[in-house]
């Protein structure tokens, strides 16, 4: 019986010592989180947001506003859009199918000449002519296709800046992308003259987010596992080089938006944790962790992926780099926020997890 028990421990160790599991992490460091405290104080300031269209969209994660119409994509590959002034009637008008991509459509702006130029986790670049005409644009980049292009701007130029959130995972193994955490994300240029793609920046902690700065400077693009804005100068002496934006957000960054005056506006997916940021300098404790039932992981987060515990997060970043507003619904009156963006004295948010659009007046700065 001793001689079985030592067997059952020795296999028992190899398990979880040498097991094969999904992710090969890297080790790195992220920064410290910043305390829930003073301008960060939870206040449940998004509490009083508008819910628009409940229950009749289902996944809207960004919105795109034109002509009296706002676009949003849904989970189940469509594009739709309701006139902005059937809130006078309390919203009764249905949201009407535009057209679909026939995937899953995520950040998206329109051009120049109204087409609307779309994000789409499965099927790349899109292009949505006026008329709902549905076109791919691009699906491939140095000779592999895109797993998640996730959200993009457009430069004057009329070149499209978009992210592939990484180049080993596609959005249905983004708990592995979010487990491993390694800087696999990339920022990606489409020029139309030429139609090709090419990566302009890479090593990125899951890019998400894109916006153009003003006259086509340069170009921010957030990491969400970096916590962190990053640009990239087009123009100018330090055309071509990176650097940080905004450091150490209270969130992940999902979309950011520019309100074409003064404001950046970032989606916070998720809040700080600070525990599970832990393991990310230390890749033999999460591969271990991996091979253990989830009841007994120290940090039970771990295993969640985009199931984090989350609520609405947002903060507004002016041109400098420094935050100016923030605001959150701790109280869960409001879910994950995915997008935001500015219109006419309001802010429109999207969210890949709820079924509908909320809306709040643009709030003072903190």
């Amino acid at each position: 019986m001793f001689g079985l028990i030592l067997v059952i421990v020795f296999l028992s160790v190899l398990y979880l010592l040498f097991w094969p599991v999904g992710i090969e992490p890297q080790a790195w460091t992220p920064p410290k989180a910043p305390a829930y405290e003073g301008r960060f104080a939870f206040k449940n300031g998004l509490s009083r947001a508008e819910k628009l269209w409940k229950g009749k969209l289902a996944g809207p994660e960004a919105t795109a506003i034109r002509d009296g119409y706002l676009y949003t994509g849904l989970v189940n590959g469509n594009v739709v859009r309701v006139p902005i002034d059937s809130l006078a009637n309390n919203g009764s008008i249905d949201p009407e199918v535009f057209a679909s991509t026939g995937g899953h459509p995520l950040g998206m702006k329109f051009d120049g000449v109204g087409n609307l130029i779309i994000c789409d986790a499965d099927k790349g670049l899109i292009c949505v002519t006026p008329e709902g005409v549905v076109s791919v644009l691009s699906d491939y980049v140095d000779g592999r296709r895109y797993n998640v292009a996730d959200d993009l701007d457009i430069a004057p130029d009329g070149k499209i800046y978009f992210s592939d959130i990484s180049s080993k995972y596609t959005m249905a193994q983004a708990n592995y992308a979010m487990m491993e955490d390694n800087p696999l994300g990339e920022l990606i240029c489409y020029d139309p003259v030429t139609k090709r793609s090419s990566v302009v920046l890479d090593n990125l902690h899951l890019a998400n987010g894109v916006a153009v700065g003003p006259d086509g400077e340069y170009v921010l693009v957030n990491q969400t596992l970096g916590f962190c804005i990053t640009r990239l100068w087009l123009k100018g002496p330090k055309a071509g080089q990176s650097e940080p934006f905004v450091a150490n957000l209270p969130g992940g960054p999902d979309n950011i938006t520019f309100n074409g005056k003064d404001t950046y506006w970032v989606a916070l997916a998720y809040p700080r944790f600070p525990r599970l940021e832990a393991l990310a300098s230390q890749p033999f404790k999460k591969k271990l962790m991996m091979r253990l039932p989830h009841f007994l992981a120290s940090v039970p987060e771990f295993f969640n992926g985009l199931n984090l515990p989350t609520f609405g997060l947002l903060v507004g970043v002016d041109m400098d780099g420094n935050i100016t507003h923030f605001m959150d619904a701790k109280d869960n009156a409001v879910g994950m926020v995915t997008s935001v963006l500015e219109h006419d004295g309001y802010l429109y948010l999207g969210s890949l997890m709820s079924d509908y659009v909320a809306r709040i007046p643009v709030p003072e700065p903190v």
